[in-house]
């Protein structure tokens, strides 16, 4: 695998291909109040870089600007990543204002002022506090950018960079915001297996354990406890205690897993499964399948709403995201969204579901109490234009501090 083509792999055949097209300079999309968006062994060392100030980029086009004038939404803020650009877009969720898209994970080239190595390639993002947190598969590390420091004219932030093992797919918090725990799947066309799971104290910025796990891990998600970590892999989901980081249980027959969500009340664990088409509900105490209902073609990323009674699951290639009852397993209702639909979140408060549809490089914004859409916004500078955007990533926050959303507008 290069830089330039990330595959995202199902043992059972299946792929899905992330193209990442040539860089160009960076630009500013200020999309107006109608827009919508939402290795080997590891190196303790950590790099924190520190940029200066650098001009604002230029506006996007009229036309991206109304790509959905109606927008708006509850206050907070989005931060979306964008793979394809080795980036990440914010967003005022109060007004649907794009404020600015961000390099991420992208090292100064020494003895070279002003020039980067554009190859993070940050696959998923994660939020705790100000924190973000982003894997970057092209360069396995794990960047590390604080949000309350965002300023619209530096598109360049500071950010720490946390070495980690080879090709980091997917990232989570701890709830107490003490640990990150990373998903590494490895070069996929090793003869051995270096698919691995790291260990990140948030105190120190460093690893400080990381172990083997076969099947290439792919995401990871913690109870609302914090007790224990699940972690999807092609041959099942592991389970791990988060106090001794040891395996409890190991969950098989689920269709070559893929997302992973807990319930709210921590009683119900939900896995899609990209080679059977289904959604499997798990019970957390007893570790076993309660339930299976089938969904769209290629299910990828789950999401539960907060009340817990309502489960969303992209499906890219049916071009759909379905919605399913907790209470019942019954899929209640099929979103047709376009443009390969992987990315799923939800606002803090429920009222919206942010979807990124990968090759085309769009967030759709749904209302959850009838999903309807909301908005539709172009990553790219003109309608339509995806220049390999490729959302990966969507972290949602219901208490930015408004200061910082003021300067970085």
């Amino acid at each position: 695998m290069t830089n330039n083509d990330m595959t995202n792999t199902v043992p059972s055949g299946r792929s899905r291909l992330r193209r990442r097209l040539p860089r160009r300079l960076p630009r500013r999309w200020a999309v107006g109040a109608g827009a919508v968006v939402a290795a080997g062994a590891v190196a303790a060392a950590t790099v924190t870089l520190t940029t200066g100030h650098i001009p604002a980029r230029h506006p996007g086009s009229a036309a991206a600007k109304l790509a959905a004038s109606a927008c708006h939404g509850p206050a907070g803020a989005a931060y979306v990543a964008d793979a394809g650009w080795d980036g990440f877009s914010a967003i005022d969720t109060a007004t649907c204002k794009v404020i600015q898209t961000y390099n991420v994970g992208d090292p100064a080239v020494p003895n070279d002022p002003g020039d980067y190595d554009y190859d993070s390639t940050d696959e998923a993002v994660a939020i705790h506090g100000n924190l973000l947190y982003f894997a970057n598969t092209g360069n396995s590390t794990v960047a590390m950018i604080d949000t309350s420091k965002l300023v619209a004219s530096n598109y360049n932030p500071a950010e720490t960079l946390i070495n980690v093992g080879l090709n980091p797919q997917h990232l989570a918090v701890s709830p107490d915001g003490s640990q990150v725990w990373v998903a590494e799947t490895g070069p996929q066309t090793s003869p051995s297996s270096l698919s691995a799971v790291s260990v990140i104290s948030t105190a120190t910025n460093k690893v400080t354990a990381r172990w083997s796990l076969p099947g290439g891990p792919s995401q990871i998600t913690f109870a609302p406890s914090g007790q224990r970590v699940y972690v999807a892999t092609s041959a099942g989901v592991a389970v791990y205690s988060t106090a001794t980081q040891r395996q409890v249980a190991f969950i098989r027959g689920l269709g070559d897993p893929r997302g992973i969500a807990v319930a709210p009340g921590g009683k119900a664990v939900y896995v899609t499964g990209t080679n059977s088409d289904k959604l499997y509900t798990i019970s957390a105490a007893t570790n076993r399948v309660t339930g299976t209902v089938k969904v769209g073609d290629l299910p990828w990323q789950v999401v539960t709403a907060p009340d817990g009674k309502t489960v969303y699951v992209a499906n890219p290639d049916s071009n759909s995201v379905s919605v399913i009852s907790a209470a019942t397993g019954a899929v209640t209702s099929t979103v047709t969204v376009p443009g390969d639909p992987d990315t799923l979140a939800l606002t803090p408060d429920g009222t919206q579901l942010w979807i990124g549809a990968s090759t085309a490089a769009k967030v759709t914004v749904l209302n959850t109490a009838d999903n309807s859409t909301v908005g539709v916004i172009n990553l790219g500078d003109e309608p339509n234009a995806a220049d390999g955007y490729a959302p990966t990533g969507i972290a949602l926050t219901a208490t930015p501090d408004r200061r910082v959303l003021t300067r970085m507008s």
